[in-house]
């Protein structure tokens, strides 16, 4: 019993975390590409027990746990030819992806407005 729950959380773990997990669906609006990156951790832990205490028989006992966490690491942009990676951990990147919002944002929505 306690192979197969182990085997069962990998197997769900597996699935969790997969390439494209990892490096996201490509978003484009006119000559820019944008293609977010992720990190992933996982762990998972296991535990089997037996004992015997006097006058109260034996027992026996197992268990297992697992988590994954998944975190925006960076951000790959592709604009006229140039690419660019911004590391989402890095001091001031932020600041800059901040300042290419209204641009992308006006792009969006004349996309939206010639639709209609």
């Amino acid at each position: 019993m306690f192979k197969e729950s182990m085997e069962a959380i990998v197997s769900h773990l597996e699935n969790m975390i997969k390439t494209k997990t990892i490096v996201g669906d490509p978003i484009n609006v006119d000559n820019t590409t944008i293609i977010p990156v992720m990190s992933a951790s996982f762990g998972f832990g296991t535990g089997v027990g037996e004992g015997t205490e006097p006058g109260k028989g034996g027992g026996k006992g197992g268990g297992g746990g697992a988590g994954a966490k998944v975190n925006p690491s960076a951000l790959i942009i592709i604009r006229d030819g140039e690419v660019n990676v911004y590391n989402l951990g890095q001091k001031g990147t932020l600041e800059k992806l901040a300042g290419m919002i209204p641009e992308v944002m006006s792009k969006f929505s004349k996309e939206g407005t010639s639709a209609e």
